[in-house]
């Protein structure tokens, strides 16, 4: 696939690799808190802790705040290795390889704000709710899967053998014993059409998302505990089924989307996500683009300095949507920009200083998974 190359100055994040991009963006410094509290990154499907685009993002952050600490979490020594654990193996196991990496470190343990892209954004909030020692103050998902999948995500780049090996083994069957053990993107598969065999047999989401008849008290005691929790949906994501998973929502055997609020994940406050939205711990936006695509500006306002440097400057166009919260009803905004029918022309051009982290490639993209 092509990436297309903006003539303006452009900041390319990949989830493979860092797409050939010309120039780069500049904050403009800001007056900022005395005491900047660490940051910890979790990358998505087919990146590494230590890309090129990953590194170069947290440049853009050290542009504004030098100095400032960040940890990109890793799940194995060599980058090839780390990306290939994107794929393979058991995410509770990888969870818990988390909560000792960041115990770990000296310069975490006062707590710290944490960005996860992706299905990085599901592994940090399990990480919260398992662990969350040291304490995670604001946690940002960018184009996450809180809500589960319907189909296992594609590969991001038709070369890449460790996602098209992941794809074939996941079609011998989602809940099966091999597969549902050692393929990471089937443990936050959810079958709409059979949830009965979801909760059955999945390992991960499950009890990570408190559906269980057993409730876990502990998992709502330490999400609420965090200050906020900011989800952001990609407007026009082709790559995650459904993009509306982002926000918690999810599909019911017809396809149709159910909003967070309707679910009893909600009504009965399973995970204290309905406390924290009362509380106005839930923050629910919006990113122009595809799957893991958006601009080093956006970034940079909406989720830099408002929630990783917590600085005035880049709240507005957040506060403004929460400020009408009370007045119109969380499905409402769920479907503000995001129609199930994607406008596949023009896309390209609605803003020049793209982030580009490919969508969903490769012509097995939307191959359905056997269960």
């Amino acid at each position: 696939m092509r990436i297309p190359i903006s003539p303006s100055p452009v900041l390319c994040l990949s989830l493979a690799a860092l797409v050939a991009c010309a120039g780069s963006a500049t904050a403009a410094a800001l007056s900022l808190p005395v005491a900047l509290r660490p940051i910890v990154f979790y990358h998505g499907m087919g990146d590494s802790a230590h890309s090129k685009g990953m590194v170069q993002l947290f440049e853009s952050i050290r542009d504004i705040a030098p100095g400032i600490f960040i940890h990109s979490i890793s799940l194995a020594e060599s980058e090839s290795d780390d990306q290939r654990a994107g794929f393979f193996g058991n995410v509770n196991n990888q969870i818990e390889l988390v909560c000792e990496q960041l115990k770990g470190i000296e310069e975490l343990k006062d707590g710290f704000n944490a960005v996860g892209f992706s299905q990085g954004g599901q592994f940090l909030r399990a990480y919260i709710q398992r662990c969350n020692g040291p304490p995670v103050h604001n946690l940002v998902t960018v184009g996450s899967q809180h809500g589960g999948v319907s189909d296992i995500p594609g590969c991001v780049q038709a070369e890449d053998a460790s996602c098209r090996l992941m794809r074939t083994i996941a079609r011998s069957g989602v809940y099966s014993g091999y597969v549902r053990d050692h393929i990471v993107q089937a443990q936050y598969y959810k079958d709409p059409k059979n949830i009965e065999r979801y909760l059955e047999r999945s390992i991960f989401l499950p009890d990570i998302n408190n559906e269980l008849a057993i409730k876990n008290s502990t998992y709502a005691k330490r999400l609420t505990s965090i200050n906020k929790l900011v989800m952001f949906m990609f407007k026009d994501d082709l790559t995650v089924k459904p993009k509306e998973t982002a926000w918690f929502g999810f599909e019911d055997e017809n396809g149709e989307i159910i909003d967070l609020e309707d679910q009893d994940q909600y009504k009965q406050d399973w995970l204290g996500l309905k406390t924290m939205d009362h509380a106005g711990k839930l923050v629910f936006d919006i990113l122009e683009g595809e799957h893991m695509q958006f601009s080093l500006e956006d970034f940079t306002g909406k989720i830099t300095k408002p929630y990783l440097l917590e600085v005035e400057d880049g709240n507005a166009s957040l506060e403004d949507e929460n400020d009408h919260r009370d007045q119109r009803k969380m499905g409402h905004r769920h479907r503000k920009g995001s129609s199930r029918h994607h406008d596949r022309g023009g896309r390209h051009g609605r803003n020049k200083n793209r982030l580009a982290i490919p969508r969903i490639l490769g012509s097995d993209a939307h191959d359905q998974i056997v269960l």
